[in-house]
């Protein structure tokens, strides 16, 4: 017999008790157990989605442009617009990086697999190096990119470990680690980066990209966080704007 509604607030009531260490209430647990089911929900249209896709390719082996927008581009991550992106058995790319595809400029399997690869925005939040350290780095040859071209300008730097071998360690070496923390008697998660729970210098011993690092003091680290604190949270607030104003434009129609 199939559990009922109740059993299984039930479960993750204890489930969450069990996990946080203390009492739950029974709407926060039958919150969890709803959030949860959304989520199974998200997963399983993705799954649909993901099938619909590669039943269609059958029929086009090549590939085909997506007809909606609203995906990101498994090569430089920009968000794809409508009839500008492209599908095939490498996934996803916007129409600038699947042109560099055609030209050989760069692999298709490049699309398949993050972690040959580093992209800018890996080095950044990796390593701490912006845009304007990394091409000095390119400048004077000290790393080596692979570079994506929209007509006369760089779309993108994809920088590939085995272009790099002595310089940029594997991925799985500055993995990111989840961290659980107690806000206000609620427990929340985040992650944090690598080099906060070792010795970067000895944890990247032999890597030539140490060379040209340093370490960062507390007060910068505590500003830099306030940086991107401050820009996730305007990032969000014109998400709301525009979401508030589309809700407009549809009570107005």
């Amino acid at each position: 017999m199939s559990k009922s509604h109740e059993e299984h607030v039930q479960e993750m009531k204890n489930i969450m008790e069990r996990e946080g260490g203390k009492e739950v209430t029974w709407d926060e647990a039958e919150e969890a157990f709803a959030n949860l089911g959304r989520y199974a929900n998200l997963i399983y249209e993705f799954a649909l989605e993901d099938r619909r896709r590669k039943n269609k390719l059958r029929e086009f082996p090549k590939g085909y442009i997506l007809e909606s927008r609203g995906y990101s581009c498994a090569i430089c991550g920009n968000s794809t617009q409508e009839n500008e992106n492209w599908y095939d058995q490498y996934g996803i790319k916007c129409s600038i990086c699947q042109k560099a595809i055609n030209r050989k400029e760069i692999l298709p399997s490049i699309a398949k697999n993050r972690d040959n690869r580093y992209s800018e925005y890996d080095m950044e939040s990796d390593f701490n190096v912006n845009k304007k350290k990394l091409k000095e780095w390119i400048e004077a040859g000290i790393i080596k990119p692979r570079t994506v071209m929209d007509g006369s300008r760089v779309h993108c730097h994809i920088f590939l470990i085995k272009d790099n071998k002595d310089f940029l360690p594997q991925r799985k070496m500055v993995k990111s680690y989840m961290v659980k923390e107690d806000r206000n008697g609620e427990t929340w998660y985040h992650s944090e980066p690598w080099y906060r729970f070792v010795d970067p210098f000895e944890h990247l011993k032999g890597y030539r990209i140490m060379e040209h690092m340093r370490v960062v003091s507390p007060e910068e680290m505590a500003e830099r966080e306030a940086e991107e604190k401050k820009r996730l949270e305007n990032r969000y607030a014109r998400r709301e704007a525009k979401k508030r104003v589309k809700m407009k434009r549809k009570k107005k129609s």
